[in-house]
């Protein structure tokens, strides 16, 4: 039971990361529109996820997952004017370490996070 209970424990605890991470990838679209790129903002998530969960934009599959992705055909690049809604989801794979949830689970989960900030740009 002890170990069950430190496996819900990590598998809420990365799903904490994966929500922060999201948050802070958003957060960096909405506040600066003009000056960044995704690239900026997959690099705002990574970074808050790090050193528990690795998450990527551009390794597949995607760990970070921008929606609508930027204009990268203009310099700087940027994103449709407006109040619109951004949703930056993050994800990774979890894997229990006790049998027994595994025999509930399977060998891994799939955990998912996301938020949706409106742009006022």
């Amino acid at each position: 039971m002890l170990l069950g209970a430190a496996d819900l424990t990590r598998a809420f605890y990365t799903y904490i990361v994966l929500a922060n991470a999201s948050r802070e990838a958003a957060r960096v679209i909405i506040d600066y529109p003009q000056q960044y790129s995704d690239t900026a903002a997959c690099t705002a998530g990574h970074n808050e996820a790090m050193p528990f969960v690795n998450l990527s934009c551009t390794t597949s599959p995607a760990t970070i997952v921008i929606s609508p992705a930027a204009n990268t055909g203009i310099t700087p690049p940027s994103r449709l004017p407006g109040r619109n809604e951004v949703t930056v989801t993050t994800k990774a794979t979890f894997t229990p370490i006790t049998v027994l949830i595994q025999l509930f689970t399977g060998s891994s989960l799939t955990i998912q996070a996301s938020t949706t900030y409106l742009s006022w740009y």
